[in-house]
């Protein structure tokens, strides 16, 4: 992707940053919501130019098909700022690739490419004061589309609105987490919304974790809806396990979000010789691997969070151990630098300012 010329905006507004702003390390993940919204409407024909609102004074249609019957599909994306003091945006193609096809499963109109490009720059230049350091964090943008037109019934609306939030965002600290493996509910089903990045999905996942947090663990591992078997995603994240020399990763099938860092990962794992693939894992075959000591890790992944190690997974018949043979610390660090562009491969990843 390219940025259209003029790459800069100057008469946009720029925000300040407050008295007592906390260090990158103390922002967090989306405690820290940006003053400004970058956005765009659309009347059915086509969508507006993008204007910039303060946050307090957008409007939302309590009667719209976005709020009343969640019409909204979302994305989340980082911009960083490089060692040399540049900002870039990290893989915006395939964000937005993402967010069309998810705006395609529930009707509403696709966003083209310049209007994403320019809003997202937009937010980012708006808030380039709120943006860490290089390597201490992150501007986290979430581009939105919902049905904003105001009546109750549920259809495909006329008019909907594009919006781009900003949150400022700590750099994602190491971590590991227990899960449970959940064998009563389930947050996705074939020719369901699994594979859309809408609030429906995560609404179905909320019981889910917080049935996990009553039990002890941190989080809950997500099985297939016919015969909870079947490895699907880890809370909010996708999920990887290595078994012998392969690092493996559910497809794709239909109820799994087609994650950007999964992606990322799946490439940088197979450049660096590791025999990564695509391919079901089941409940039992973690269980056996575990066992048979030929599990080497596993861990979560996502925008938000990059990487997140699984130290284990409780079931009915017992917790399953995950050692760590230091793979997920490695791939967190080498997707840091690529993502960070403190080295230049993948330069078509970075979208620079």
């Amino acid at each position: 992707m390219k940025l259209a010329e003029p790459e800069l905006e100057p008469a946009l507004p720029r925000a300040a940053l407050p008295l007592n702003w906390p260090a990158p390390e103390a922002l967090g993940f989306g405690q820290v919501l940006a003053p400004y919204l970058v956005v765009s409407d659309h009347d059915g024909e086509g969508w507006s130019a993008a204007q910039v609102l303060e946050r307090d004074d957008a409007r939302l249609a309590i009667a719209s098909g976005g709020l009343q019957y969640g019409l909204s599909v979302f994305e989340g994306m980082k911009a960083y700022r490089s060692p040399d003091g540049g900002i870039h945006l990290f893989r915006p193609d395939m964000h937005l690739r993402r967010l069309n096809a998810s705006a395609q499963r529930l009707h509403l109109p696709a966003v083209d490419e310049a209007l994403f490009l320019r809003s997202c720059v937009q937010a980012v230049q708006i808030h380039e004061a709120m943006l860490p350091p290089a390597g201490r964090g992150s501007l986290y943008l979430r581009p939105t589309i919902h049905a904003d037109e105001e009546a109750l019934g549920l259809k495909q609306a006329s008019r909907h609105r594009y919006s781009v939030t900003v949150t400022p965002s700590s750099d994602p600290l190491p971590k590991s987490l227990r899960l449970w493996a959940e064998t009563e509910l389930i947050r996705a089903a074939p020719g369901g919304l699994g594979a859309a990045k809408t609030g429906a999905n995560y609404a179905a996942g909320l019981s889910g974790l917080l049935r996990a947090r009553e039990r002890g663990y941190d989080d809950v591992i997500w099985l297939d809806a016919a015969t909870h078997r079947w490895l699907g995603e880890a809370g909010t994240m996708n999920l990887f396990v290595q078994i012998g020399e392969r690092l493996l990763t559910p497809p794709l099938d239909g109820t799994i979000l087609a994650g950007v860092t999964r992606d990322s990962l799946l490439q940088l794992a197979r450049a660096s010789g590791i025999d990564a693939v695509e391919q079901a894992v089941s409940l039992d075959e973690l269980r056996h691997a575990a066992a048979s000591a030929t599990l080497g890790c596993a861990f979560g992944c996502g925008t938000a969070s990059r990487i997140v190690r699984i130290a284990g997974i409780g079931t009915a018949q017992g917790d399953i151990a995950v050692p760590d043979n230091g793979l997920p610390a490695r791939l967190g660090a080498r997707l840091k630098a690529v993502q960070e562009g403190s080295v230049a491969d993948y330069p078509s990843w970075r979208v620079r300012l």
